[in-house]
């Protein structure tokens, strides 16, 4: 490009939700409103404020889909009659038809990258330009499971409402392009020093009979020149070469020296490239790229950039903006994503069935990101062969417009896909681009399926939750362990493995985000979950409830990526998410907001403890110790950072709650290469001088540097006979009869005596329970009141923490909606329903007291310590005044106890 005419500003504008427009000729007609682009007809309010809400997704202020018309004028300049222009549209959503004084130039329908359409010469002047975008028409992009259920439609994320919304207008650079002729193509190949350029020129004519460009005799020169970062001096390659037809290729090659630096996470250097095509001293086009180098490539089951392996930490990007419904264009947006990201400790964002604006690409150059891009679809293949062609055409754009950029490094179809024609597509698909660019890695589709041809492979077995697994998922159907990796997996399938969509783990909406909607989205789902918690009386709870599902969610996000880093020879994660998904149900996954903010419970800086390129490991086969056994565990080092290390210390330390340090010790290690996982040494605790009833924390730092992480190890009392306790497993009039007259009794139920009520388990929900269909656990974790003194004697925090599986496994709240028990452990319900759910409760009836406890604590007390010690505290605690709690009257309590009981 040589020059541009601007197009950004004020247009003509109308809607045309009764497709009157080509038939009435609008496009040759005024149109009687405007409209600001860049932007949206969301943003410009074009149609009314809706009410209605739903809790599947975020709502549309003012939707529209359906034709929308955009018209203005420009003006060529004199003196340039020998210019060809096209036009240029970044990010139209929808098919796009043009018209240029009158007639009708073309239509495209690209997701992915910006709309070019030739355009010609044009004489100097004025000239009018119409657009009709239609975001009612797409290709089927999303249809891969709208098969399974009405509730989920068309789900890609280039499209859905879920996501990005279906907006309709362009939302990033509008411009004439001017050049007397084209660099059509520039593609750098620089997996070492020794790089190739590739080079297409385009030649225009006017004459389509007898054309003259390349008639005569002229001097065409390709003139390419690369400037290396931090260098003033540049490297130069000038050629002559003949044009004889419209279509001329050309290859330069350059070996750089030493000084040019490679391109890694760790020190994203990049370059330039300028070429230059001259005729006659004239200049014809130009056109510029930064570049990097660096090889991403696979290497047995590893992947590896710059021969060095690398372990992916990444999360999706489900292209949600909740202020403008569609990605930003420019670098700033970009950049608070990726510096979030990579403030988490994350190297690598796949973007979910969509492909991000040049400038996503251009942030993550600079930041060293590792960016997985998808075409736009979650598909069926095989059946519709206008979405066959679109896939590739799109693939084709995307590596054209994008292929140069060191930050993309993977690529496939797809998320998810289906169809009986998958498989072959899929193999032409990979077979076709690894003989064409070897610039990146490539696979079919995310998750699935297997393909022969495939770099790597994403599946979703190797993950702590899997969809419908419900309760025998591993951290429900056990307690907390950490030998469980992935090496089964890994060594299914000859490929690198990489972790599909871990995590789902829900959190409490935050319902102070609400008041952050201020743009064309507003979260009428979380509305809703505040208008049914006041109902309910609960709104003040919801804060807590918050704070402590996301410790849950934490704690559950850090066994996650810590059983992919024990996992020797693992290729990487992709979480999902570090982002809220605001979609699909309402999926809050996310430890930052769909804003990409802070969450308030858990900090960037405990998140890198588990999540960064050194991560000290723990090997264990539990967390909870009877007071006089050992405590075993082997340390290890994933290690993925810059260099290797010559030698290594690791420092441990076993500290009480209050901070006191009771062991300590240390290991050292030589030769700690990079790119892999080391087992360092074992450590043995004695822990019969360790304080009993007791929470101590195990820190393990890597010593001189800010590499940390830290489990919690619980020492319960050594088995012996336990004291008595007033259980009984139902109410009836006698036992509410001697509580009145001042007995003390402890209601501890079988659970199938309780109505079914939610669901619990130790976990947090997974994804949610609307989109899931009811997926179990129902529940977020528990709100602990851990100053109660019943707590005095059995150690705890304010939410759940893995002790307590042995409290919830298998186990049914108390549902007390309608009366007034005083809460000690509170179960936090599914948002949808907002259940008033207790795991332990008391109440004053007459002279004497009552317990409500959920947990079993009879049962097997020899090898449950947990249940053994909370036993000893309840019966400490009962034998006591007790705490100031609810008066009930005998009645009210039996007539509660006849309804949600069985």
């Amino acid at each position: 490009m040589l020059f541009s005419i601007p197009l950004q500003g004020q247009w003509s504008f109308a809607l045309d939700p009764d497709n009157r427009g080509e038939r009435e000729c609008w496009f040759a007609k005024a149109l009687d409103d405007t409209i600001a682009l860049p932007g949206s007809v969301d943003e410009a309010q074009k149609t009314p404020l809706t009410t209605g809400g739903t809790m599947a997704h975020l709502s549309r202020r003012h939707p529209y889909v359906g034709k929308a018309w955009y018209a203005r004028s420009f003006t060529v300049p004199e003196g340039c009659d020998d210019h060809f222009y096209h036009l240029a549209l970044e990010r139209p959503h929808g098919e796009v038809n043009v018209w240029l004084d009158g007639y009708k130039l073309g239509r495209d329908e690209s997701l992915s990258t910006a709309v070019r359409m030739l355009i010609g010469k044009l004489a100097p002047g004025e000239h009018s330009l119409v657009m009709m975008i239609d975001n009612e028409r797409f290709e089927a992009v999303g249809e891969a499971i709208i098969r399974d259920s009405a509730l989920m439609g068309a789900v890609a994320h280039s499209t859905t409402e879920h996501t990005q919304t279906n907006w309709n207008g362009v939302v990033g650079y509008l411009r004439i392009e001017a050049a007397r002729a084209s660099i059509a193509r520039l593609d750098v190949h620089a997996l070492s020093r020794d790089i190739t350029i590739d080079i297409e020129l385009d030649a225009f004519d006017a004459d389509n009979r007898w054309p003259t460009f390349f008639s005569g005799e002229h001097r065409d020169e390709l003139l390419v020149e690369i400037a290396l970062s931090g260098q003033t001096v540049t490297l130069n390659a000038n050629s002559l070469l003949t044009v004889s037809s419209g279509f001329t290729t050309r290859s330069v090659a350059f070996s750089l020296p030493e000084t040019a630096a490679f391109w890694d996470e760790f020190n994203p250097v990049l370059h330039t490239a300028t070429v230059i095509w001259k005729r006659d001293g004239i200049e014809l086009d130009r056109r510029q790229t930064r570049f990097g180098i660096r090889e991403f490539a696979r290497a047995g089951r590893s992947l590896t950039l710059n021969g060095r392996p690398v372990f992916l930490r990444g999360t999706l990007d489900c292209a949600i903006f909740p202020l403008t419904g569609y990605p930003p264009t420019d670098t700033a947006g970009w950049r608070k994503i990726f510096e979030t990201a990579k403030a988490y400790g994350l190297n690598h964002i796949r973007y979910h069935s969509w492909c991000p604006p040049e400038a996503a690409f251009e942030v993550a150059d600079e930041m060293g990101m590792l960016l997985h891009v998808e075409t736009p679809v979650w598909p069926v293949l095989g059946a519709d062969p206008a979405l066959d062609r679109y896939i590739h055409a799109e693939a084709e754009r995307i590596m054209r417009d994008y292929g140069n950029h060191p930050s993309f490094v993977m690529f496939c179809v797809g998320n998810e896909v289906n169809g009986a024609g998958t498989h072959a597509f899929l193999e032409r698909f990979i077979a076709g681009w690894k003989s064409r660019d070897n610039r990146r890695v490539y696979t079919g589709g995310s998750g699935w399926p297997t393909v022969e041809r495939a770099d790597y492979l994403t599946k979703p077995e190797p993950r702590n939750q899997r969809w419908g697994e419900n309760l025998d998922g591993r951290l429900n159907a056990r307690p907390l362990e950490t030998m469980t990796d992935w090496s089964e997996w890994r060594d299914s399938i000859p490929q690198p493995l990489v972790s599909h969509e871990i995590g789902q783990w829900c959190v409490f909406p935050d319902l102070t985000e609400i008041d952050k909607y201020t743009g064309v989205l507003e979260a009428r789902n979380f509305e809703r979950v505040r208008e049914d918690l006041a109902a309910k009386g609960l709104l003040p709870l919801a804060k807590d409830y918050l704070m402590a599902s996301g410790a849950l969610q934490t704690q559950l996000y850090k066994e996650e990526v810590e059983a992919a880093l024990r996992t020797d020879g693992f290729a990487g994660v992709q979480l999902l998410g570090l982002q809220d998904f605001p979609g699909q149900g309402t999926a809050l996954v996310g430890v930052v907001d769909a804003f990409w903010d802070e969450k308030p419970y858990v900090t960037p800086a405990r998140f890198r403890e588990f999540c960064a390129p050194i991560v000290p490991l723990l090997r264990a086969t539990r967390f909870v110790v009877t007071q006089g056994e050992d405590f075993v565990a082997r340390l290890q080092l994933a290690q993925f950072g810059p260099h290797d290390l010559p030698s290594a210390e690791l420092n441990w330390s076993l500290r009480a709650e209050d901070g006191q340090t009771l062991r300590m010790g240390l290991i050292t290690a030589a030769d700690i290469s990079a790119g892999a996982l080391h087992t360092l040494g074992e450590i043995t605790i004695a822990t019969a001088d360790l304080p009993t009833s007791a929470r101590c924390e195990l820190v393990v730092s890597l010593t001189g540097t800010q590499y940390r992480n830290r489990w919690s190890l619980w020492v319960m009392p050594p088995a012996a006979a336990v004291p008595d306790l007033p259980i009984v497993t139902s109410l009836d009039a006698a036992a509410l009869a001697r509580i009145s007259a001042g007995e003390n009794m402890v209601l501890a139920p079988s659970p199938d005596t309780l109505k079914p009520n939610a669901v619990m388990g130790h976990t947090a929900a997974f994804w949610n329970t609307l989109w899931t269909d009811g997926q179990e656990p129902h529940t977020l974790g528990l709100l602990i009141e851990n100053t109660h003194p019943v707590f005095r004697d059995f150690p705890t925090q304010s939410h759940t923490d893995w002790h307590w599986w042995e409290m919830t496994f298998h186990r049914r709240a108390f549902d007390v909606a309608g009366i007034d028990f005083a809460p000690i452990v509170r179960v936090i319900d599914d948002w949808n329903t907002n259940r008033d759910l207790l795991l332990l409760a008391e109440a004053r009836i007459g002279a004497g007291r009552l317990i409500l406890c959920a947990p079993d604590l009879v049962d097997d007390l020899d090898t449950r310590p947990v249940a053994r010690a909370f036993r000893i505290a309840l019966a400490h605690y009962l034998s006591g005044p007790g705490h100031p709690a609810t008066r009930l009257d005998a009645d009210t309590v039996g007539q509660w106890w006849q309804k949600i009981s069985q």
